[in-house]
């Protein structure tokens, strides 16, 4: 599922986002959870990818009830309070402005191949620099007001969780598609 690889085919994108969707969906429910109002500087709704990676499925052909049908990724990081969540979040948007270097390769890569219009990639547009410099905010915000080495080992454990169970989904997610084929 390497996306800056030459031998990159639609099918093989299609199943990166296929993945994505599996990972995200559960993610971003927990972390709404989670979240529950609090840190509103977060602007937590602006930050789901899951609405943009359906985007990018509904160029593939699914449909609602087909992504209702994907696999999720039945391991998550565990987000036990605030700092775990900030955690998640780092990843997440991290993975949000590295995007943008995998945006440019897709464009060329399929400058000629109907594969939709890389929402996902997309994410906030012209406004990546900024949403970054603002979770950054929030982070150090709430790292200030928490006034704890432990809250910021905390956010660091989260963001390694985070991490580690993409990591376990994506090897299970490879594996379930070698079988396949």
């Amino acid at each position: 599922m390497r996306l800056v690889d030459p031998g990159l085919t639609p099918e093989h994108y299609r199943r990166h986002l296929e993945a994505l969707y599996g990972f995200h969906a559960p993610l971003e429910a927990a972390l709404a959870r989670a979240l529950s109002g609090r840190l509103p500087e977060l602007r937590a709704a602006e930050r789901w990818k899951l609405p943009l990676l359906a985007r990018d499925l509904f160029a593939f052909g699914h449909h609602a009830s087909s992504l209702s049908r994907l696999p999720r990724a039945p391991w998550l990081p565990p987000l036990a309070g605030l700092p775990e969540v900030l955690g998640c979040f780092y990843v997440l948007e991290g993975a949000t402005l590295g995007g943008q270097l995998i945006l440019r390769y897709l464009q060329r890569h399929f400058a000629r191949v109907p594969v939709g219009d890389f929402a996902f990639f997309r994410a906030y547009g012209e406004q990546v620099g900024p949403m970054w410099r603002a979770f950054g905010e929030a982070v150090t915000r709430a790292s200030f007001a928490a006034a704890s080495e432990a809250f910021d080992a905390r956010v660091v454990q989260g963001a390694r969780d985070t991490f580690d169970a993409f990591e376990a989904w994506r090897r299970q997610e490879v594996a379930r598609v070698s079988i396949r084929a």
